[in-house]
């Protein structure tokens, strides 16, 4: 988890600083220039534009695949269970990148809505939502049936029903972000590019919301079973629960039994 999160903490921010590097250069270097910089930001074959949506659809692919191999885990490496959405994901993958070498063919004056693109473009959007949708419902469920079996058994209130919450809420921050993107797109509204360069940052930010909460969520649960037991000692960072112990002690006829025999 910790190389994934690295992974797409770099990819998020070399895709803020390609946009970056793109605004200046539009908005300084070509503004005076004709079609100003509306045309130069717009122009699709340039090689920072192909980088920056390589970088997007990276990140994309990236996400699901880290969502994917969650659920693998959560279902006891099961590949029946991941088969479906890995399918998906080789098609997303083709999709993603067939879009970006796509880019260096077109002419200057087309758009992301050109004819060319369009197909592909609509693949992968609907994929990315698709595969969210699936792998988000596969570990809900998974955790929620494992709570419905357990709860009979269970003291105490059960902490996977507040990781089903975590999951479902950090998911929709993507999902609703994905579902808006396909929509402008598919109505051939520019707006769309005001969520486009935002999912590879709210990728990032999914992905690792749903590895701290969980984990934020595990020490607040080890802490209430800890304070329920008593006062909490450690040693060094482990926490020490408290044991019952029993002394017995056999005493001869005619001795007066201490204080502490038990």
């Amino acid at each position: 988890m910790i190389g994934i999160s690295s992974l797409m903490f770099f990819i998020a921010t070399f895709h803020l600083v390609m946009n970056a590097y793109r605004m200046v250069e539009g908005y300084v270097d070509y503004a005076l220039t004709p079609g100003g910089a509306v045309a130069y930001i717009g122009n699709l074959r340039p090689w920072h534009h192909i980088l920056k949506d390589t970088l997007y659809a990276t990140q994309e692919n990236l996400g699901s695949a880290a969502a994917i191999y969650r659920c693998w885990v959560l279902w006891g490496h099961n590949w029946k269970i991941i088969l479906f959405p890995s399918t998906l994901l080789m098609v997303n993958i083709v999709a993603g990148y067939m879009v970006c070498g796509l880019y260096s063919h077109v002419s200057a004056t087309d758009t992301v809505f050109a004819s060319s693109l369009t197909i592909w473009i609509k693949i992968f959007y609907t994929l990315a939502v698709v595969l969210n949708i699936i792998t988000t419902s596969l570990m809900s469920y998974r955790i929620w049936n494992t709570y419905r079996q357990s709860s009979p058994y269970a003291k105490g209130d059960s902490p996977l029903i507040p990781i089903i919450r975590i999951l479902v809420e950090s998911a929709a921050l993507q999902l609703v972000v994905e579902i808006v993107l396909l929509a402008l797109y598919c109505s051939d509204i520019n707006a769309q590019y005001i969520l486009l360069e935002s999912v590879a940052s709210i990728v990032g930010i999914t992905f690792n919301a749903i590895t701290i909460r969980i984990k934020f969520q595990s020490i607040r649960a080890g802490s209430r079973n800890i304070s329920s037991n008593g006062a909490m000692h450690t040693v060094g960072s482990m926490p020490m629960r408290h044991i019952q112990v029993n002394i017995e002690r056999d005493v001869e006829e005619g001795e007066e039994p201490s204080a502490y025999t038990k």
